[in-house]
This record gives C-alpha cells, sequence and structure tokens, in this order.
C-alpha cells in the first residue's frame, strides 16, 4: 500500500502547558482507506487532526504529505468541521467552488465539478439555495462537497457528524461510504460515537489516557456493518475498545 501520511515521533506541547496533548506519536495513512479516530474529551484527537493538516506547527518531530514536510495549510489537504464552517453569503455552488476559484480555476472547470460533486452528495435541486435554508445534513453534504472540490489527497473529518440526529447522521455515513468506494477516496475521521468509528473505519485508532501509549490501532472486522448484524461479538469488540478509552 502506498502511504500519503507518516507522523513521525510527533510530539505537540501548547504554550503555558506543563505536559504535551500529543507525545512521541507515530501513525501512517495508506491510499484509499479510511482511519477512524476515536478517544475521549480532550485526549488530543483534533490537535493529531490539525497538525497533520498543517494548521498547528509541531512542538518536534514532523509530518510528511507524499514524502515531503507539512508545513502549512495545503489544499491536498481537506477539512470538514463540526460546524462546517460555510459561507451564508453564499450559495450552494458558490460554497462548493469557492477553493476552486481562489485558486483561479476557470469558470467552465468550476462549474463542471460543482455539478459533478452535487450529483454525488443528492443535491442537484439546491444548487442554488444559500446554505442557511438547508438542514443540518444538508448543510454537511456540501461541506463534504467542498472539500472534495479541490481533489485533495486526504479528507479529514473532525467530529463532523455529531451534531447530526442519528437518522440524519445514518444517511451521511452512506454519503461518505458511497464517496469512497466510487471516487477511491481516503478519510481521516475524527468521531466521538465508537459505533460510528466501527461502522466507517477500516482501522480505528484509539486515543488513549496514557500519555506514555497514546495510539492504539485496531483492524476492523465489521467495517460497514448493517445494523441487523450486530451480534454478541461485535459487542466485545466494541467494549474492548470502550475499555482502552475510559
Amino acid at each position: 500500500m502506498e502511504k500519503i501520511i507518516e507522523v513521525k515521533d510527533l510530539t505537540l506541547t501548547y504554550e503555558n502547558d506543563d505536559k504535551p496533548t500529543l507525545n512521541s506519536l507515530n501513525l501512517d495513512i495508506e491510499r484509499g482507506e479510511i482511519v477512524t479516530v476515536i478517544g475521549k474529551s480532550g485526549c488530543g484527537k483534533s490537535t493529531l487532526l490539525n497538525t497533520i493538516a498543517g494548521y498547528l506547527e509541531p512542538t518536534s518531530g514532523e509530518v510528511l504529505l507524499n514524502g515531503e514536510p507539512v508545513s502549512g495549510p495545503n489544499w491536498k489537504l481537506g477539512v470538514v468541521f463540526q460546524n462546517n464552517a460555510l459561507y451564508p453569503w453564499l450559495n450552494v455552488a458558490d460554497n462548493i467552488g469557492f477553493g476552486l476559484k481562489m485558486r483561479h480555476f476557470d469558470k467552465e472547470t468550476i462549474d463542471k465539478r460543482v455539478t459533478t460533486l452535487l450529483e454525488q452528495v443528492q443535491l442537484t435541486d439546491k444548487r442554488k439555495d444559500y446554505v442557511f435554508s438547508l438542514s443540518g445534513g444538508m448543510r454537511q453534504r456540501v461541506a463534504i462537497a467542498r472539500a472534495l472540490a479541490n481533489q485533495p489527497q486526504l479528507v479529514m473529518f473532525d467530529e463532523s457528524f455529531g451534531a447530526l440526529d442519528e437518522f440524519t447522521r445514518n444517511d451521511i455515513h452512506d454519503v461518505i461510504l458511497g464517496l469512497w468506494k466510487s471516487l477511491n477516496l481516503t478519510f481521516f475521521i475524527i468521531t466521538h460515537d465508537i459505533d460510528e468509528a466501527i461502522k466507517l473505519g477500516n482501522r480505528i485508532m484509539i486515543m488513549t489516557p496514557d500519555k506514555t501509549s497514546q495510539l492504539k490501532v485496531v483492524q476492523n472486522p465489521y467495517f460497514n456493518i448493517n445494523s441487523d448484524n450486530i451480534d454478541s461479538n461485535y459487542m466485545k469488540f466494541k467494549n474492548s475498545i470502550l475499555k482502552q478509552i475510559i
């Protein structure tokens, strides 16, 4: 497998903190996989994502994208935030195409890519709507499409579905898995929901409270599981993850 991201001996200590939030952390993300990260609030999940995305500079260690150091935000690294961070003064199509416009793509290319993405996230009829008129689930679909517009090598989700109700969240899960399968994408998903981590992750990375052994990687036999197939073995697997978090 081809490594897209390599995190090497990554340590990050916030100013005025005595202890590091991330301590000598190592991980790889391979092309075409979905990695989910689960852990308690405050364990460093979002710090890890923001460091990989180039928003935070490591205290020591490094993050490599295709073998090159990540030194700041990069269009090759897309991020979908929990609050979606859409521009309320722009309509759906203009939100999706905003990054391409900033990169000076021509109008024909932008329109073509936006049209394709609207179809892929099932929002074709919302093209001219303003985002404040959309439901929470629709806004997250717009945010996903906007992140994909730049055709990044990795798309990261920072607890992006936590504010959605269960039914809407399940719909978004189906969108995520459909895009991953049809477009051969690579996703890195931060979540505080164990069932979500199991459903969406080829591999599950567990952020533990122990700062000396902060990241454990688990191969996931229940990736994309149907709720009808949840059995006692699934519950044992889920509980084994929970025990490592608490």
